[in-house]
């Protein structure tokens, strides 16, 4: 990579240090910090900030997604080349997915620890097999994310959950920790919407109960696709994807935002058409470094690299990740279509919650 784009990298990178997050500019120089592994591509739930949500075609588009578990042999080689890239790596076993529906998640996270880099994953926790096992191959954190205490609420942001089997989950997760060696740090992060607040206290009072750690964050849009036809819709300037070689026609293939997904938008506290206000005083730049080969990188169960973290539909790819270099995946993300889109509507600080104090929640 050329020093000029490596400098100009280093320059896009400065925003979300400075923005009092969890990014420091220590780590901005990690290739890559965290990778979401997805040892399961498939998800039990419907969410509909997600992607995975809006699985029904609409005009005849649909997002494309694949479901299916890592072959063993290939997560092994892909953990050596992380190891070999950042040996201090964290490493989520997840990427828009839930990954206690992989039966050998135990064995994968004892893969991850072996080569000392960092487990952890979020769970919607619907379902859980293997609970015991799974905690003695010491995760470094598991995240319980929810956003209600009674059905009717919860199911609005989680649909296809059951907010009681999740209790249930929480409770078996809970005493399995009681009697792992060491305990696993585990919490409930409840997603807050203008409409659920007032659950917020009686969940935290259920979770502390059962010894299980508690925090709130304000929900957001999670798949950038998804986001960028949103605001796309919502902007009466809004302008095409540019139609770019090698790749698919973005304004032929993502299909338009929902009546679901507009109300779901509905009920943020910061909907994703704020970011350009809120980021108005960031400097502007053509590179993002959240995508592929910098901070974040996203592998498929298939071993491709996604573009982005915060992408979904299997389209959008940069290639096998083993047979790509970190430069490799930041230089080919130069300029991509769908950036350009991201970039224009300030969507990377949008969705690495940039400027923090912005994004505090109650509890």
């Amino acid at each position: 990579m050329s020093p000029e784009l490596e400098q100009a990298y280093a320059e896009s990178y400065r925003p979300f240090f400075q923005g009092g997050g969890a990014i420091t500019e220590e780590v901005t120089k990690l290739r890559p910090w965290r990778v979401f592994l997805e040892i399961n591509s498939g998800c039990n739930l419907k969410c509909p900030s997600c992607t995975k949500g809006n699985t029904s075609a609409i005009n005849g588009l649909k997002y494309e997604h694949q479901t299916g578990f890592m072959d063993e042999d290939l997560m092994e080689r892909i953990l050596d080349k992380i190891a070999s890239e950042n040996p201090d790596a964290i490493v989520f076993t997840y990427g828009n997915s839930e990954p206690w529906l992989n039966p050998r998640l135990p064995e994968c996270l004892a893969s991850i620890k072996r080569r000392g880099l960092h487990p952890q994953f979020s769970t919607n926790l619907n379902y859980v097999q293997r609970v015991d096992e799974t905690l003695a191959a010491q995760p470094d954190m598991i995240i319980i994310s929810l956003s209600g205490f009674t059905q009717e609420i919860y199911e609005r942001g989680h649909d296809g959950g059951n907010i009681d089997k999740v209790k249930a989950h929480m409770r078996i997760v809970a005493e399995a920790n009681d009697r792992a060696k060491p305990r696993i740090n585990i919490a409930v992060n409840f997603h807050v919407y203008l409409d659920n607040e007032h659950e917020i206290a009686p969940m935290k009072e259920y979770a502390e109960g059962l010894g299980l750690g508690f925090f709130t964050s304000f929900a957001r849009a999670i798949s950038m696709e998804n986001t960028i036809q949103y605001v796309r819709h919502k902007d009466p300037e809004a302008t095409p994807f540019e139609v770019q070689e090698g790749r698919p026609d973005w304004n032929h293939v993502f299909p338009p935002v929902t009546d679901n997904y507009l109300k779901t938008m509905a009920r943020l506290h910061i909907p994703p058409e704020q970011a350009i206000e809120m980021y108005k005083d960031l400097p502007k730049s053509h590179l993002c470094p959240v995508g592929a080969g910098s901070l974040f990188t996203f592998i498929r169960h298939d071993g491709k690299t996604q573009l982005c973290a915060c992408s979904a539909d299997r389209r959008i790819t940069l290639g096998d990740y083993l047979d790509t270099s970190a430069d490799e995946l930041r230089e080919s993300r130069v300029g991509h279509s769908v950036c350009q889109q991201c970039l224009k509507y300030r969507l990377g600080p949008y969705y690495m919650i940039v400027t923090r104090n912005a994004w505090v929640s109650p509890e």
